[in-house]
Protein backbone atom coordinates (compact mmCIF):
# COMPACT_ATOMS: atom_id res chain seq x y z
CA UNK A 1 0.00 0.00 0.00
CA UNK A 2 1.60 3.28 -1.08
CA UNK A 3 1.55 6.59 0.76
CA UNK A 4 -1.34 8.01 -1.27
CA UNK A 5 -3.46 4.97 -0.44
CA UNK A 6 -2.57 5.25 3.25
CA UNK A 7 -3.47 8.95 3.27
CA UNK A 8 -6.81 8.10 1.67
CA UNK A 9 -7.46 5.33 4.21
CA UNK A 10 -6.63 7.75 7.04
CA UNK A 11 -9.20 10.37 5.96
CA UNK A 12 -12.15 8.93 7.97
CA UNK A 13 -9.91 8.75 11.06
CA UNK A 14 -8.60 12.32 10.94
CA UNK A 15 -9.84 14.09 14.06
CA UNK A 16 -10.34 17.70 15.04
CA UNK A 17 -8.18 18.92 17.92
CA UNK A 18 -8.41 22.00 20.13
CA UNK A 19 -4.97 23.45 20.82
CA UNK A 20 -4.52 25.55 23.96
CA UNK A 21 -2.33 28.55 23.14
CA UNK A 22 -1.54 31.83 24.88
CA UNK A 23 -4.56 34.16 24.81
CA UNK A 24 -4.39 37.73 23.53
CA UNK A 25 -6.47 40.53 25.00
CA UNK A 26 -9.68 39.89 23.05
CA UNK A 27 -9.53 36.07 23.07
CA UNK A 28 -11.98 33.96 25.05
CA UNK A 29 -10.04 32.36 27.91
CA UNK A 30 -10.85 28.66 28.18
CA UNK A 31 -7.87 27.39 30.19
CA UNK A 32 -4.90 28.47 32.33
CA UNK A 33 -1.42 27.00 32.69
CA UNK A 34 1.41 27.28 35.19
CA UNK A 35 3.55 24.18 35.45
CA UNK A 36 5.14 25.26 38.77
CA UNK A 37 1.86 25.72 40.63
CA UNK A 38 0.10 22.93 42.59
CA UNK A 39 -2.69 23.05 40.00
CA UNK A 40 -0.66 23.15 36.80
CA UNK A 41 -3.53 23.28 34.28
CA UNK A 42 -7.10 24.58 34.60
CA UNK A 43 -9.67 24.04 31.89
CA UNK A 44 -13.39 24.50 31.45
CA UNK A 45 -14.73 21.01 30.75
CA UNK A 46 -18.42 20.02 30.67
CA UNK A 47 -19.51 23.39 32.10
CA UNK A 48 -17.18 23.25 35.09
CA UNK A 49 -13.57 24.13 35.81
CA UNK A 50 -11.27 21.12 36.16
CA UNK A 51 -7.68 21.14 37.36
CA UNK A 52 -4.67 18.91 36.82
CA UNK A 53 -2.76 18.54 40.09
CA UNK A 54 0.21 16.49 41.23
CA UNK A 55 0.35 15.01 44.72
CA UNK A 56 3.02 12.49 45.82
CA UNK A 57 4.05 11.93 42.19
CA UNK A 58 0.47 11.08 41.21
CA UNK A 59 -1.58 13.25 38.88
CA UNK A 60 -5.31 13.82 39.29
CA UNK A 61 -7.92 15.67 37.23
CA UNK A 62 -10.67 17.01 39.48
CA UNK A 63 -13.23 19.84 39.74
CA UNK A 64 -11.79 23.14 40.99
CA UNK A 65 -13.39 26.19 42.55
CA UNK A 66 -11.93 28.76 40.15
CA UNK A 67 -12.53 31.60 42.65
CA UNK A 68 -10.04 29.98 45.04
CA UNK A 69 -7.19 30.11 42.49
CA UNK A 70 -4.96 33.17 42.01
CA UNK A 71 -5.28 33.37 38.23
CA UNK A 72 -2.78 36.26 38.08
CA UNK A 73 -0.04 33.65 38.46
CA UNK A 74 -1.25 31.75 35.40
CA UNK A 75 -0.89 32.10 31.65
CA UNK A 76 -4.37 32.56 30.15
CA UNK A 77 -5.05 30.25 27.22
CA UNK A 78 -7.47 30.18 24.33
CA UNK A 79 -8.30 27.51 21.77
CA UNK A 80 -7.21 27.09 18.17
CA UNK A 81 -8.53 24.27 15.98
CA UNK A 82 -6.48 21.90 13.86
CA UNK A 83 -6.74 18.34 12.57
CA UNK A 84 -4.51 15.35 13.27
CA UNK A 85 -3.90 12.13 11.44
CA UNK A 86 -4.10 8.90 13.44
CA UNK A 87 -0.79 7.29 14.39
CA UNK A 88 0.15 4.57 11.89
CA UNK A 89 -0.52 1.80 14.43
CA UNK A 90 -3.98 3.21 15.16
CA UNK A 91 -4.76 3.46 11.45
CA UNK A 92 -3.81 -0.20 11.13
CA UNK A 93 -5.80 -1.23 14.22
CA UNK A 94 -9.01 0.49 13.09
CA UNK A 95 -8.47 0.28 9.33
CA UNK A 96 -10.87 -1.28 6.84
CA UNK A 97 -10.75 -4.75 5.31
CA UNK A 98 -8.17 -3.72 2.71
CA UNK A 99 -5.85 -2.50 5.46
CA UNK A 100 -6.38 -5.69 7.45
CA UNK A 101 -5.36 -7.74 4.40
CA UNK A 102 -2.26 -5.57 3.97
CA UNK A 103 -1.29 -6.15 7.62
CA UNK A 104 -1.48 -9.93 7.13
CA UNK A 105 0.56 -9.68 3.92
CA UNK A 106 3.25 -7.88 5.95
CA UNK A 107 3.19 -10.57 8.67
CA UNK A 108 1.69 -8.01 11.02
CA UNK A 109 -0.71 -8.22 13.94
CA UNK A 110 -3.31 -5.43 14.19
CA UNK A 111 -3.27 -5.71 17.99
CA UNK A 112 0.51 -5.54 18.48
CA UNK A 113 2.33 -2.19 18.48
CA UNK A 114 5.78 -3.60 17.76
CA UNK A 115 4.50 -5.76 14.93
CA UNK A 116 2.84 -2.75 13.27
CA UNK A 117 5.74 -0.37 13.88
CA UNK A 118 8.02 -2.81 12.04
CA UNK A 119 6.50 -1.88 8.67
CA UNK A 120 5.37 1.70 9.27
CA UNK A 121 6.36 3.74 6.21
CA UNK A 122 8.54 6.76 7.02
CA UNK A 123 6.40 8.88 4.69
CA UNK A 124 3.25 8.22 6.73
CA UNK A 125 5.07 8.77 10.01
CA UNK A 126 6.20 12.14 8.63
CA UNK A 127 2.65 13.15 7.71
CA UNK A 128 1.38 12.14 11.15
CA UNK A 129 4.20 14.00 12.92
CA UNK A 130 3.59 17.13 10.83
CA UNK A 131 -0.04 17.13 11.98
CA UNK A 132 0.52 16.27 15.64
CA UNK A 133 0.78 19.07 18.26
CA UNK A 134 3.51 17.36 20.26
CA UNK A 135 5.94 17.86 17.34
CA UNK A 136 5.12 21.55 16.81
CA UNK A 137 4.69 22.51 20.43
CA UNK A 138 6.55 25.82 20.77
CA UNK A 139 3.43 27.82 21.57
CA UNK A 140 1.07 24.98 22.54
CA UNK A 141 0.48 24.22 26.23
CA UNK A 142 -2.00 21.36 25.81
CA UNK A 143 -4.49 19.90 23.39
CA UNK A 144 -7.93 18.36 23.62
CA UNK A 145 -9.32 15.57 21.47
CA UNK A 146 -7.81 13.84 18.52
CA UNK A 147 -5.68 10.76 19.03
CA UNK A 148 -3.53 9.94 22.01
CA UNK A 149 0.09 9.14 21.30
CA UNK A 150 1.19 5.53 21.08
CA UNK A 151 3.81 4.86 23.77
CA UNK A 152 6.22 1.92 23.57
CA UNK A 153 5.82 1.18 27.30
CA UNK A 154 2.14 0.28 26.72
CA UNK A 155 1.52 -3.24 25.48
CA UNK A 156 -1.77 -1.95 24.12
CA UNK A 157 -2.37 1.78 23.56
CA UNK A 158 -4.88 3.21 26.02
CA UNK A 159 -6.59 4.83 23.01
CA UNK A 160 -7.60 1.34 21.81
CA UNK A 161 -9.59 0.66 25.00
CA UNK A 162 -13.18 1.46 24.01
CA UNK A 163 -14.08 2.19 27.66
CA UNK A 164 -11.60 5.08 27.77
CA UNK A 165 -12.18 8.42 26.10
CA UNK A 166 -9.02 10.43 25.41
CA UNK A 167 -9.59 14.01 26.57
CA UNK A 168 -6.35 15.98 26.96
CA UNK A 169 -2.61 15.89 26.62
CA UNK A 170 -1.14 18.52 28.91
CA UNK A 171 2.41 19.84 29.24
CA UNK A 172 3.64 20.13 25.68
CA UNK A 173 6.13 22.88 26.53
CA UNK A 174 7.76 21.05 29.44
CA UNK A 175 7.75 17.34 30.11
CA UNK A 176 6.31 15.25 31.60
CA UNK A 177 3.34 15.08 29.31
CA UNK A 178 0.17 14.09 31.13
CA UNK A 179 -2.65 12.35 29.29
CA UNK A 180 -6.16 12.53 30.72
CA UNK A 181 -8.71 9.84 29.89
CA UNK A 182 -12.31 9.47 31.02
CA UNK A 183 -13.30 5.95 32.07
CA UNK A 184 -16.89 5.54 30.90
CA UNK A 185 -17.51 2.51 33.14
CA UNK A 186 -16.06 3.87 36.36
CA UNK A 187 -17.06 7.49 35.63
CA UNK A 188 -13.58 8.60 36.71
CA UNK A 189 -10.63 10.38 35.16
CA UNK A 190 -7.32 8.56 34.64
CA UNK A 191 -4.06 10.50 34.31
CA UNK A 192 -0.97 8.99 32.68
CA UNK A 193 2.44 10.62 33.03
CA UNK A 194 4.60 10.29 29.90
CA UNK A 195 8.17 11.25 29.03
CA UNK A 196 10.00 10.89 25.74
Amino acid sequence: MNIEQLKEKAQPLIREVQLFVRADGSDEITAYAHEDEPIRFLVKHLDQWMGLSEDDDEFSFLPVNIESVDLNKYIPLTEKTTEVYPPFETLMHYGDEEIQTWIVENDGDRDDLFSLAAFAPDEYTGIWMDSHPVYSNDEIFAYQGGWAMTWPEDDVPMQWNEELEFLFQIGLRDEPFVEVFYDRNKKTYTCMERTT
